[in-house]
Protein backbone atom coordinates (compact mmCIF):
# COMPACT_ATOMS: atom_id res chain seq x y z
CA UNK A 1 0.00 0.00 0.00
CA UNK A 2 1.25 3.46 -0.92
CA UNK A 3 -0.48 6.51 0.56
CA UNK A 4 0.27 10.15 -0.20
CA UNK A 5 -2.13 12.48 1.62
CA UNK A 6 -2.52 16.11 2.61
CA UNK A 7 -4.49 17.35 5.59
CA UNK A 8 -6.00 20.82 5.11
CA UNK A 9 -7.36 22.60 8.17
CA UNK A 10 -7.53 25.94 9.98
CA UNK A 11 -4.17 26.65 11.60
CA UNK A 12 -5.90 27.67 14.84
CA UNK A 13 -7.45 24.22 15.32
CA UNK A 14 -5.26 22.35 17.82
CA UNK A 15 -3.82 19.01 16.76
CA UNK A 16 -1.09 16.57 17.72
CA UNK A 17 1.52 15.45 15.25
CA UNK A 18 1.67 11.82 14.14
CA UNK A 19 2.83 9.61 17.01
CA UNK A 20 1.76 6.37 18.63
CA UNK A 21 -0.99 7.64 20.86
CA UNK A 22 -0.07 7.72 24.58
CA UNK A 23 -3.63 6.75 25.46
CA UNK A 24 -3.63 3.89 22.92
CA UNK A 25 -0.11 2.85 21.77
CA UNK A 26 -1.56 0.58 19.07
CA UNK A 27 -2.59 3.61 16.99
CA UNK A 28 -0.21 5.72 14.90
CA UNK A 29 -1.53 8.97 13.46
CA UNK A 30 -2.14 12.64 14.02
CA UNK A 31 -4.93 13.68 16.34
CA UNK A 32 -7.44 16.51 16.31
CA UNK A 33 -7.25 17.76 19.90
CA UNK A 34 -10.54 19.65 19.74
CA UNK A 35 -12.65 16.50 19.09
CA UNK A 36 -10.18 13.67 19.72
CA UNK A 37 -10.36 11.98 16.31
CA UNK A 38 -7.86 11.42 13.53
CA UNK A 39 -7.88 12.18 9.81
CA UNK A 40 -5.48 9.33 8.97
CA UNK A 41 -4.17 6.52 11.13
CA UNK A 42 -2.98 2.93 11.18
CA UNK A 43 -2.56 0.36 13.92
CA UNK A 44 0.22 -2.08 14.67
CA UNK A 45 -2.13 -4.85 13.51
CA UNK A 46 -2.70 -3.23 10.10
CA UNK A 47 -6.07 -1.50 10.51
CA UNK A 48 -6.04 1.63 8.34
CA UNK A 49 -8.48 4.55 8.31
CA UNK A 50 -8.66 7.92 6.57
CA UNK A 51 -11.45 10.48 6.29
CA UNK A 52 -12.08 13.70 4.38
CA UNK A 53 -14.99 16.08 4.51
CA UNK A 54 -17.32 16.67 1.57
CA UNK A 55 -17.50 20.06 -0.13
CA UNK A 56 -21.12 21.22 -0.06
CA UNK A 57 -23.39 23.90 1.37
CA UNK A 58 -23.46 23.33 5.15
CA UNK A 59 -26.54 21.66 6.54
CA UNK A 60 -28.45 23.45 9.32
CA UNK A 61 -28.70 22.38 12.00
CA UNK A 62 -25.38 20.56 11.78
CA UNK A 63 -25.49 16.79 12.43
CA UNK A 64 -24.37 15.91 15.96
CA UNK A 65 -21.35 13.64 15.49
CA UNK A 66 -17.72 14.40 14.60
CA UNK A 67 -16.32 12.80 11.44
CA UNK A 68 -13.12 12.04 13.35
CA UNK A 69 -15.11 9.47 15.31
CA UNK A 70 -15.45 7.41 12.11
CA UNK A 71 -11.75 6.66 11.88
CA UNK A 72 -10.99 6.44 15.58
CA UNK A 73 -13.93 4.11 16.18
CA UNK A 74 -12.57 1.68 13.60
CA UNK A 75 -8.95 1.87 14.75
CA UNK A 76 -9.92 1.11 18.35
CA UNK A 77 -12.22 -1.80 17.44
CA UNK A 78 -11.78 -5.34 16.14
CA UNK A 79 -14.83 -5.25 13.84
CA UNK A 80 -14.03 -6.17 10.20
CA UNK A 81 -13.86 -3.10 7.97
CA UNK A 82 -16.83 -4.03 5.82
CA UNK A 83 -19.04 -4.78 8.82
CA UNK A 84 -18.01 -1.50 10.43
CA UNK A 85 -18.94 0.40 7.28
CA UNK A 86 -22.31 -1.32 7.11
CA UNK A 87 -23.02 -0.07 10.62
CA UNK A 88 -21.89 3.47 9.72
CA UNK A 89 -23.97 3.35 6.55
CA UNK A 90 -27.13 2.86 8.62
CA UNK A 91 -26.57 6.12 10.51
CA UNK A 92 -24.73 8.26 7.99
CA UNK A 93 -27.09 11.17 8.56
CA UNK A 94 -25.54 11.67 12.00
CA UNK A 95 -22.49 13.20 10.29
CA UNK A 96 -21.80 16.03 7.93
CA UNK A 97 -20.69 14.91 4.46
CA UNK A 98 -17.72 12.55 4.58
CA UNK A 99 -15.51 10.22 2.56
CA UNK A 100 -14.16 7.26 4.53
CA UNK A 101 -11.55 4.69 3.51
CA UNK A 102 -10.94 1.70 5.77
CA UNK A 103 -8.66 -1.30 5.41
CA UNK A 104 -7.84 -4.49 7.28
CA UNK A 105 -6.57 -7.96 6.45
CA UNK A 106 -9.76 -8.67 4.49
CA UNK A 107 -9.53 -5.72 2.10
CA UNK A 108 -9.93 -1.99 1.59
CA UNK A 109 -13.27 -0.21 1.25
CA UNK A 110 -14.75 3.23 0.59
CA UNK A 111 -17.95 4.80 1.86
CA UNK A 112 -19.45 8.26 1.56
CA UNK A 113 -22.72 9.36 3.09
CA UNK A 114 -23.30 11.25 -0.16
CA UNK A 115 -23.67 8.06 -2.22
CA UNK A 116 -25.47 4.80 -1.39
CA UNK A 117 -22.95 1.97 -1.64
CA UNK A 118 -19.91 0.57 0.11
CA UNK A 119 -17.26 0.19 -2.59
CA UNK A 120 -14.61 -2.52 -2.48
CA UNK A 121 -11.19 -1.19 -3.52
CA UNK A 122 -9.17 -3.82 -5.40
CA UNK A 123 -5.51 -3.12 -6.20
CA UNK A 124 -5.31 0.07 -8.26
CA UNK A 125 -4.74 3.81 -8.17
CA UNK A 126 -7.23 6.03 -6.37
CA UNK A 127 -7.65 9.74 -5.80
CA UNK A 128 -9.76 11.26 -3.03
CA UNK A 129 -10.40 14.89 -2.17
CA UNK A 130 -13.63 16.56 -1.02
CA UNK A 131 -15.98 15.06 -3.58
CA UNK A 132 -16.63 11.40 -4.36
CA UNK A 133 -13.76 8.97 -4.94
CA UNK A 134 -11.92 9.53 -8.25
CA UNK A 135 -13.85 12.74 -8.98
CA UNK A 136 -12.93 14.94 -11.95
CA UNK A 137 -11.16 17.71 -10.02
CA UNK A 138 -7.82 18.52 -11.71
CA UNK A 139 -5.72 17.72 -8.64
CA UNK A 140 -7.38 14.30 -8.33
CA UNK A 141 -6.95 13.42 -12.00
CA UNK A 142 -3.35 14.67 -12.09
CA UNK A 143 -2.51 13.16 -8.71
CA UNK A 144 -3.67 9.70 -9.82
CA UNK A 145 -1.68 10.00 -13.05
CA UNK A 146 1.48 11.02 -11.20
CA UNK A 147 1.05 8.31 -8.58
CA UNK A 148 0.64 5.67 -11.29
CA UNK A 149 3.79 6.86 -13.06
CA UNK A 150 5.80 6.90 -9.85
CA UNK A 151 4.80 3.37 -8.88
CA UNK A 152 5.17 1.87 -12.36
CA UNK A 153 8.58 3.45 -12.87
CA UNK A 154 9.96 3.17 -9.35
CA UNK A 155 13.27 1.45 -8.75
CA UNK A 156 14.67 0.00 -5.53
CA UNK A 157 15.50 3.45 -4.10
CA UNK A 158 12.79 3.95 -1.49
CA UNK A 159 14.12 7.36 -0.46
CA UNK A 160 13.61 8.69 -3.99
CA UNK A 161 10.06 7.36 -4.06
CA UNK A 162 9.27 9.05 -0.73
CA UNK A 163 10.69 12.37 -1.94
CA UNK A 164 8.69 12.08 -5.18
CA UNK A 165 5.47 11.43 -3.27
CA UNK A 166 6.03 14.48 -1.09
CA UNK A 167 6.73 16.50 -4.22
CA UNK A 168 3.41 15.31 -5.66
CA UNK A 169 1.68 16.65 -2.53
CA UNK A 170 3.36 20.04 -2.96
CA UNK A 171 1.61 20.98 -6.22
CA UNK A 172 0.23 24.54 -5.95
CA UNK A 173 -1.89 24.20 -9.08
CA UNK A 174 -2.13 26.06 -12.36
CA UNK A 175 -4.89 28.56 -11.60
CA UNK A 176 -7.82 26.24 -12.32
CA UNK A 177 -10.28 25.58 -9.53
CA UNK A 178 -9.32 22.55 -7.43
CA UNK A 179 -5.95 22.14 -9.15
CA UNK A 180 -3.78 22.85 -6.12
CA UNK A 181 -2.94 19.98 -3.80
CA UNK A 182 -1.02 22.25 -1.40
CA UNK A 183 -2.78 25.23 0.19
CA UNK A 184 -1.17 28.07 2.12
CA UNK A 185 -2.61 31.24 3.65
CA UNK A 186 -2.77 33.05 6.96
CA UNK A 187 -5.76 31.23 8.43
CA UNK A 188 -6.27 27.95 6.51
CA UNK A 189 -4.02 25.61 4.61
CA UNK A 190 -2.21 22.30 4.35
CA UNK A 191 -1.24 21.42 7.91
CA UNK A 192 0.41 18.08 7.16
CA UNK A 193 1.70 15.92 4.33
CA UNK A 194 1.81 12.19 5.00
CA UNK A 195 3.44 9.34 3.10
CA UNK A 196 2.88 5.70 4.07
CA UNK A 197 4.65 2.72 2.48
CA UNK A 198 3.43 -0.70 3.60
CA UNK A 199 5.57 -3.46 2.12
CA UNK A 200 4.69 -7.06 1.34
CA UNK A 201 6.90 -8.30 4.20
CA UNK A 202 4.86 -6.32 6.75
CA UNK A 203 7.35 -3.51 7.27
CA UNK A 204 5.74 -0.08 7.30
CA UNK A 205 7.19 3.41 6.91
CA UNK A 206 5.15 6.43 8.01
CA UNK A 207 6.36 10.02 7.58
CA UNK A 208 4.45 13.20 8.38
CA UNK A 209 5.73 16.68 7.51
CA UNK A 210 3.88 19.48 9.32
CA UNK A 211 3.29 23.04 8.16
CA UNK A 212 2.40 26.33 9.82
CA UNK A 213 0.80 29.53 8.50
CA UNK A 214 1.71 30.51 4.95
CA UNK A 215 3.21 27.07 4.33
CA UNK A 216 6.10 27.48 6.76
CA UNK A 217 7.64 24.03 7.44
CA UNK A 218 7.15 22.57 10.90
CA UNK A 219 8.19 19.35 12.67
CA UNK A 220 8.75 16.06 10.81
CA UNK A 221 7.73 12.71 12.32
CA UNK A 222 9.09 9.40 10.99
CA UNK A 223 8.10 5.92 12.13
CA UNK A 224 9.26 2.44 11.08
CA UNK A 225 7.62 -0.70 12.42
CA UNK A 226 6.39 -4.10 11.39
CA UNK A 227 2.67 -4.79 11.08
CA UNK A 228 1.59 -7.94 12.91
CA UNK A 229 -1.70 -9.09 11.37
Amino acid sequence: MIIAANRDEFYARPSREAVFWPENPEILGGQDLSMGGTWLGITRSGRFAAVTNFRETPIHPAPPRSRGDLTTGFLTSTIPAQSYLEEIQSRGDEYRGFNLILGDNQGFYYLSNRQPDIINLPPGYYGLSNQLLNCDWPKVIEGRRQLHNLVVNKDENTDELIDSLFYLLSDKGDGRAFSNSFIESVEYGTRAKTVVLWHWDGSLYFEERSFKKNGEPGPVKRHDFRVTV
